[in-house]
């Protein structure tokens, strides 16, 4: 009998030589699949233009009316849409195009990426499929090459310009059986396909047979040219390929020590935003859609703010709109800055509302406001005084793969409305009403309010796991009150701010982003009744932290 020890030391060697056994076997199955994804089948086509008579090779290229095929002994064919009758399909490992005849007649696409920090050819051939996350190449050496439209950084469409050289062209070994309803047609080059071993039979495997779906597939086709020759056109007019991406996301801001993103009446903390980006893939629509609290950049002041944001960018234009709903649903009484917000020398601004457009060249961009309402508030002691003024703003920007650097600057300015006038047939209500009216206006105070901001943002893009944002903004509130009707009210201000603010996003996985940022603010600030004969400075440390979930 065989002891304990030899039937141990043999179930050990069995478990080893099966467990072996299945660890190869398991390696050799993910081989496969990982070779059989990169490498794909080549679809060869036989397009009939009438019985018997056909052209056999790969499309290249389709238009509304004509379709161009590279046949295997590299002749470029341009068949008229309307000619055709009938389509086969022959997917075959790979291709011999031994080389063009006519290299004029077609156009070569060189598709490049970015690998390891460098931009490099990603792949070099014809556009042959075509679909919304993936295309198909056709290289010079006769294989398929599949790539993400994710992966594109740059594309450009070149003439073939390969010289022709006078040589015998290789033979090929591959026999494309006509289909079932052009049996009766006598093959090509029939004379040599009797007696010969080498010759290897392709049957077809996909048939199109009516006109209606040659005609779907030829259109799908030409759309996929038509986003090739698209993305060749725009992509001048984008820094990189995608400026937002297909991401959603939802978080929570909290902040601490707000001025300008919240009052005594709105807040700025625990509110959600949700921030939305889509694009059409590489050099196409792309926009973002911002609702809650949340950073704006693009502003005069760095702290969250209650915003819905839209913005949009399609070839050489981008436009945004913003507008602070909160001013709704409070009412704009509640809303505006009210003497318990400032303190006893103090101003605030923040921003309501705004329109922009512009343009945009390579990595340049041009932006100008058409409309930028701001809230503001001067307080000297116990005169107080808001109002709203209308910002003539702009930015120019410069953005690449390491970087995007934005100057904003704005001016604004706010008076006294002035008098009505009174015409000369105006009715009696009528009158009474304007004479009332500009009689009350008399009552209030002359001013002139004057508002200037720079903004300078750099956005850094070449950390893995965090993306800094710094900014530096610098903003002045020039104020001066004349007495009102009753000899009241008489002051002068002149605030000015320098702001330093880091923003920081931190990617905790593929689910969770923590952000936050931190900024100080150094505010010097003169004031008097006639002249500003005062003066004081203030230091104001403010930060924030916001957890975001993606999907």
């Amino acid at each position: 009998m065989m002891t304990s020890l030899k039937k141990t030391r043999l179930l050990l060697r069995y478990w080893w030589s099966s467990y072996s056994n299945g660890l190869i076997f398991c390696w050799i199955t993910v081989l496969i699949l990982i070779w059989n994804s990169r490498v794909e089948a080549v679809t060869v086509s036989a397009v009939y233009s009438s019985a018997c008579v056909r052209e056999t090779g790969v499309i290249v290229n389709v238009d509304d009316n004509t379709l161009q095929l590279i046949s295997l002994d590299g002749v470029i064919h341009r068949i008229p849409r309307f000619n055709i009758i009938y389509m086969a399909r022959y997917p075959i490992g790979r291709i011999r195009i031994p080389q063009v005849v006519n290299p004029g007649e077609t156009e070569f696409i060189t598709v490049k990426t970015v690998f390891e920090d460098d931009i490099v050819d990603l792949v070099k051939g014809w556009m042959i499929d075509y679909s919304e996350e993936q295309i198909s190449f056709l290289t010079l050496a006769g294989t398929q090459s599949v790539i993400d439209t994710d992966d594109i950084w740059d594309i450009t469409i070149d003439p073939f310009e390969v010289q022709t050289r006078h040589q015998a062209l290789p033979e090929s070994n591959l026999h494309f059986v006509h289909p079932y309803p052009f049996m009766h047609c006598e093959p090509e080059g029939a004379d040599k396909l009797a007696g010969n071993d080498q010759i290897h039979k392709v049957y077809p495997q996909y048939l199109l047979s009516e006109p209606l779906l040659i005609k779907k597939e030829l259109d799908r086709l030409k759309e996929g040219y038509d986003i090739i020759r698209k993305y060749n056109s725009n992509r001048r007019f984008y820094p990189v390929p995608q400026v937002y991406g297909n991401d959603t996301s939802l978080g929570l801001w909290v902040n601490y020590g707000n001025r300008y993103g919240s009052s005594n009446n709105r807040s700025n903390s625990f509110i959600p935003a949700i921030v939305n980006e889509t694009t059409d893939g590489p050099f196409g629509y792309q926009s973002i859609f911002i609702t809650g609290s949340a950073p704006m950049f693009y502003s005069f002041h760095e702290e969250p703010q209650m915003q819905a944001y839209f913005r949009m960018k399609a070839s050489y234009l981008h436009f945004s709109i913003m507008l602070d709903f909160s001013r709704f649903t409070m009412g704009s009484e509640k809303y505006k800055w009210s003497e318990e917000d400032l303190e006893e020398n103090d101003n605030r601004e923040n921003e309501i509302l705004h329109l922009a457009g512009g343009f945009d060249y390579g990595p340049f961009a041009f932006d100008i406001s058409v409309i930028d309402i701001l809230y503001y508030a001067v307080q000297h002691e116990s005169r107080f005084h808001q109002d709203d003024m209308n910002l003539n703003r702009g930015s120019l920007s410069f953005h690449n793969r390491y970087l995007k650097a934005e100057l904003h600057f704005g001016v604004g300015q706010d008076t006294k409305e002035p008098l009505l006038p009174l015409p000369d047939d105006v009715s009696g209500p009528e009158r009474e009403y304007i004479e009332a009216y500009n009689e009350e206006l008399r009552k209030k105070a002359d001013f002139q309010a004057n508002f200037t901001y720079y903004r300078f943002t750099l956005d850094l893009f070449g950390f893995a796991s965090f993306r800094p944002t710094y900014s530096l903004i610098y903003k002045e509130m020039d104020f001066t009150r004349e007495k009102d009707g009753d000899g009241l009210g008489e002051f002068v201000y002149l605030g000015k701010s320098l702001t330093n603010a880091v923003h920081v996003a931190y990617s905790l996985n593929e689910e969770l982003t923590l952000s936050g940022y931190l900024s100080m603010e150094l505010m010097e600030k003169q004031y008097g009744l006639t002249e500003p004969d005062d003066k004081s400075s203030h230091t104001y440390p403010k930060g924030g932290v916001s957890l975001a979930l993606l999907f």
